[in-house]
């Protein structure tokens, strides 16, 4: 075989593996390990799900994906059904469970205070002129009527007495209801905040700001799911605390995402949840722990195994110091 030959067979076998490795690098990261995960709300808070999805960031972990929204308290027991294998959920359904004898652990929380505003007459300026007038909630005895009392607690003001809880029901219901006059404050969340503002309605209390605990979009597993699966659950608890930092640093991609997720093509609006929803949102997902401890005391109020549940057995939080150490890790 001549020079020119070998010389031109090495071309060609250089070539090929040149475009086997470029083929390969650039080819997707195909998951190994199925893992469900259901989501309670379509809300704001929840669209860092979508930020997942968009950006393959389970897959980048070795984790296959499926995404499922189950309204209501069925999402616990789909949880517990093994249906799902991880919740993202609000802390009610789940310490009831808990407490009625369900395995389930908070391993994480997206959020650790609400993100929702109280929004009043222009002619009240300040918390305390709230007294003497009425106030909108969903219904009496649930948790927005445990929450709108703890927040009239704070500035001083007696709940029925200072200022009268009226049952409305909804967030579109309550909103109506002060523009009727048929209240002086309720409670919103982003982008209806935006609606008020324009309506002349003002701002008057921004819960995220109060520090005012929450448990929306925590993550729950089975204890089983922890034992056998700790590899898979870390995987995923990784995906989601870069979701939440990729949010709140890139603008764009978060308003991208809102849109996405809420169905929502208003610019303004857009804008109003994407700054609501940074704010909030937690770099490392920690377990919402004051707020969990709070809708304990809630449900513990009607249900004896409730008052009797500790917190502190149902939170795991080994996840998230891995989490940390891999931080502190990576910054040196």
């Amino acid at each position: 075989m001549s020079g020119n030959n070998i010389n031109v067979f090495k071309l060609v076998g250089a070539a090929v593996l040149g475009l086997l490795y470029l083929t390969l690098s650039s080819a997707p990261v195909f998951a190994q390990v199925d893992f469900p995960i259901g989501y309670s709300s379509l809300g704001g808070t929840y669209a860092f799900l979508a930020l997942m999805e968009e950006q393959r960031l389970l897959e980048k972990e070795g984790i296959r994906p499926t995404f499922v929204y189950i309204g209501g308290p069925q999402i616990s027991q789909a949880l517990i059904a093994g249906d799902i294998r991880m919740a993202v959920l609000g802390a009610a359904s789940p310490v009831r469970a808990a407490a009625h004898g369900a395995e389930m652990r908070f391993i994480g929380g997206v959020t650790d205070r609400e993100n929702i505003t109280v929004i009043a007459d222009p002619k009240i300026t300040k918390p305390t002129d709230l007294k003497g007038t009425r106030m909108a909630i969903d219904r009496l005895g649930d948790y927005s009527d445990f929450r709108a009392r703890k927040v009239l607690e704070r500035f001083g003001l007696e709940p029925q007495k200072d200022v009268v809880l009226l049952q409305i029901g909804g967030q579109t219901g309550r909103f109506a209801a002060l523009k009727g006059g048929q209240v002086q404050s309720t409670f919103v969340a982003a982008p209806l905040t935006l609606v008020a503002r324009k309506a002349g309605f003002r701002s008057l209390v921004d819960l995220a700001d109060l520090g005012f605990p929450s448990t929306s979009a925590s993550l729950v597993v089975m204890k089983s799911t922890v034992d056998r699966n700790e590899k898979e659950v870390s995987a995923v608890m990784r995906a989601i605390s870069r979701a939440l930092r990729v949010f709140k640093s890139d603008r764009e991609t978060g308003i991208r995402t809102l849109a996405r997720f809420m169905k929502l093509n208003d610019p303004e609006a857009l804008d109003e949840t994407w700054r609501s929803q940074a704010k909030i949102y937690q770099e490392v997902p920690s377990p919402a722990v004051s707020g969990i401890k709070m809708v304990k005391d809630f449900l513990g109020q009607t249900d004896p195994k409730v008052a009797q549940l500790n917190v502190d057995q149902i939170v795991d939080g080994r996840f998230v110091e891995h989490l940390k150490r891999e931080a502190g890790s990576a910054s040196k």
